[in-house]
């Protein structure tokens, strides 16, 4: 009577430690895989990091589209429209018409109006 105890107490014994075993490495790898989804080279957090990237990226390039179509806009208005030419040659040349009158105003060196 004695023996079938015996194997029964070795058998749920060895099982144990297989459950022991089981449980452990689960845990285990279930660590490192949780660890690798948020903290690795790609992981959730990197994906984050190139998502706010992405969106900086986004709306830079908005901002470029924006200001490349007020410049197109400057370029054909310098090409095709008298007045904004002689607007623009008057106030970076300094060019005036024949026979106006220019009075330059010099600030005061002392800082007074």
């Amino acid at each position: 009577m004695r023996r079938p105890n015996q194997r029964r107490e070795r058998l749920h014994a060895r099982q144990k430690r297989r459950w022991t075993v089981f449980v452990v490495l689960g845990c285990a790898f279930m660590g490192y895989f949780t660890y690798s989804f948020f903290f690795d080279t790609m992981g959730f957090m990197k994906y984050l990091s190139m998502k706010r990237t992405q969106a900086e990226i986004a709306s830079e390039i908005q901002a470029l589209k924006e200001k490349n179509t007020r410049l197109k806009n400057q370029i054909e208005a310098v090409k095709h429209d008298p007045a904004t030419l002689e607007s623009l040659a008057r106030e970076r040349l300094g060019m005036v018409r024949k026979d106006e009158t220019v009075y330059l105003f010099v600030p005061d060196p002392a800082g007074k109006p």
